[in-house]
This record gives C-alpha cells, sequence and structure tokens, in this order.
C-alpha cells in the first residue's frame, strides 16, 4: 500500500511538473511573438490546445476516479474564465489572441491547485497592473514627453472634455513617423488619421491608441498566483 501510494503520488507530480513546464513554455513563446510581431498566433495556439487537453486527460487518467467531477470543475473554471476575458474584450482591454491565451493558461492549470478565488486575483492583478501601465503612460505623456503635442491637439479641438483628455492621455500616444517608417518589423496597420508636426522635436508624429505586450501582465499575474498557491 505504501509502495503504491508513493508511486501514486510520483506520477502525479510528473503530471503537474509537466503542466508548469508546458504553461511556461506557451507564455514565454507568446512573449516572443507579442513583443516581435505585436500578436499571438493563432496557429500555435491551436497546437497548444490539443496539447493542453491530452495533459488534462493523463491529469484525469491518474488522479481522478470521477470523471464527471474533473469535468465539471474544469469546466467552471474556464466558463468563469471565458465570462471574465469576454468582458475585457469587450472593454478594449484585451485582444483576442490574449483571451485565449488566458483561457489556455487555465484549461492547462492542474485543477489540484486551482481555485476560483486564484482565477479572481488573477484577474484582479492583472487589471491591477494595467491601471498601473496606463497610469504611467499618462503621466509620461500629461508631464514628461508628449505634453507639448497634446497641446497642440487640444488646442485645434477645444469642445473635448476633461474626462477625455484624460482618456486620450491614458490611452494614446504620438509616434515620430519616422521612426514608424523605418521600424522593419510586423507591419501591423495603424487606424489613425491625426498627423502633427511637432516644431521643438521638428518632427512629424501620429497619434494613435498605444498597446503594450499584455503577455506581460498575464505572466506577472500568473506566477504570483502561482507563488501564492504553491510555492508558499
Amino acid at each position: 500500500m505504501k509502495f503504491g501510494k508513493a508511486m501514486f503520488n510520483f506520477m502525479l507530480s510528473i503530471i503537474f511538473g509537466i503542466d508548469f513546464i508546458f504553461i511556461a513554455i506557451i507564455l514565454i513563446f507568446s512573449l516572443y511573438f507579442d513583443l516581435k510581431f505585436r500578436r499571438i498566433s493563432n496557429k500555435h495556439l491551436k497546437i497548444f490546445y490539443l496539447i493542453s487537453l491530452i495533459l488534462n486527460f493523463l491529469e484525469f487518467w491518474i488522479f481522478y476516479k470521477i470523471f464527471l467531477l474533473f469535468i465539471i470543475l474544469k469546466f467552471l473554471i474556464i466558463i468563469l474564465t471565458f465570462l471574465i476575458s469576454l468582458l475585457l474584450f469587450s472593454l478594449k482591454i484585451i485582444g483576442g489572441g490574449d483571451g485565449k491565451l488566458i483561457i489556455l493558461i487555465f484549461l492547462t492549470h492542474p485543477i489540484k491547485y486551482l481555485e476560483f478565488g486564484l482565477v479572481l486575483l488573477f484577474f484582479l492583478l492583472f487589471s491591477l497592473l494595467f491601471f498601473i501601465f496606463f497610469f504611467s503612460n499618462f503621466l509620461i505623456n500629461h508631464i514628461v514627453k508628449n505634453s507639448y503635442s497634446f497641446e497642440i491637439l487640444f488646442s485645434y479641438n477645444i469642445k473635448i472634455s476633461v474626462f477625455k483628455r484624460f482618456y486620450l492621455k491614458m490611452f494614446f500616444r504620438f509616434f515620430n513617423l519616422s521612426e514608424i517608417i523605418d521600424y522593419q518589423g510586423y507591419k501591423k496597420s495603424i487606424k489613425s488619421q491625426t498627423i502633427f508636426y511637432n516644431s521643438i522635436k521638428k518632427k512629424l508624429q501620429l497619434f494613435a491608441q498605444y498597446q503594450p505586450p499584455l503577455v506581460i501582465m498575464c505572466i506577472l499575474s500568473y506566477y504570483t498566483i502561482f507563488f501564492l498557491k504553491i510555492g508558499f
């Protein structure tokens, strides 16, 4: 009996170890694509989802005697993750690829180490990091980098409310047109028709929405809850 229990625990630790290593691979791969191409590859996400389903089957086969219980727990976790991701997507906080990545993470995460509270904590941390990042962008626009460009923008649009001015400084930036033209990486269309000439910098600037690599926020949020649940 002791040998059988020890073997069971050993097999369980191997499966869980594989799960966590696989999640790390997913996050590293997604970070690379997000930083270099500003998008997460759907083709590779499909492959990752297939591998995740295989790992889920192994987890069930070794650990769970009641198949229905395993399915219900996983289903509820994924539904919760999907609904919150859908809300963030509707608010234009995350993109479709980011939402698929978050769902994939919690699909792969071993159910033994996962609770509804941890899922909510993940999104709370993610939202906090999102706010901190864009508030920093506001400070940069308001004080350091682009204050003169915004003064020009607002002088030509005096009807813009105080709230909208705060919103624009928080979620938008002025990009030097020469830097965008010289950029040799993945060319993603920028939906903006607003171009200014900054007489101080002597540069043409494009006014467009700023989108950070959200995978970094996913990584920080996930490994925070990881160490809260497992590391301590």
